[in-house]
Parts: structure tokens; sequence; C-alpha cells
């Protein structure tokens, strides 16, 4: 009766593990899914926005290749990936550390100069 008992118990939590475990992954195939379509609805944006300004002859395709790596290299890797700066910024008045990103110092009030606009190309 024990072996019985015990044996059903085993099927039973089987089933509950196979069921739990298949909508998990039906729910990360899902996430993957949208995850892939916000993508290629940004790419298409990002080659709309490409074109027209090449059309319109906003930035030639050279200038825009100089731009892709200046932005690629502002987390300071060069990737094809941008992360966040996480350094903090000094204060040129006050010295002071401003967390990432400060437009003023929290401090004195003093403008902070981005790092990213002191090195753009040219």
């Amino acid at each position: 009766m024990y072996t019985a008992a015990a044996a059903a118990a085993y099927h039973a939590y089987d089933n509950i593990s196979r069921n739990a475990g298949s909508s998990v992954d039906t729910q990360t195939r899902s996430s993957v899914q949208e995850l892939n379509v916000r993508i290629e609805k940004q790419d298409l944006i990002i080659q709309t926005l490409l074109m027209l300004l090449l059309e319109k002859k906003v930035i030639h395709e050279d200038e825009f290749r100089d731009w892709l790596i200046y932005v690629d290299e502002l987390d300071g890797v060069r990737d094809g990936r941008v992360r966040a700066n996480k350094a903090p910024t000094a204060c040129p008045k006050c010295s002071r550390n401003n967390s990432p990103g400060a437009v003023k110092c929290q401090y004195c009030g003093e403008e902070l100069e981005q790092e990213f606009l002191s090195r753009r190309p040219q």
C-alpha cells in the first residue's frame, strides 16, 4: 500500500512539475517573441530615419559612420553597444561628485559639461 501511495504522489508531483514548466516555457517564448517584435520595429524606425537623413542630405554616410563610432565609444568600449555611464560627474566649480548624467551641480548649481559633448566628432 505504501508503494502505491508513493507512486501516486510521485506521478502527481511529476504532472504538476511538467505543467508548471510548460507555462513558464510558454511565457518565456511569448516574452522573447514580444522582444523580437519590438527590436524589429526599432530597426525599421532607425533604418527609415537614416535613409531620410541621407536622402535629404542632412548627413553624409561617412559622417554617419564617424558618429556611429563616436557614440559606440561613449561608454569607453568600442563593441557595438552603448552602456550607461555610471561614474559620478565632478563639478568644475566645487569639485563635488554629482550623479551620472546630471546637468547642474546639486551642491552649487554650476552647469556641468557633458563629457559626450566635449568629445564629439568634428
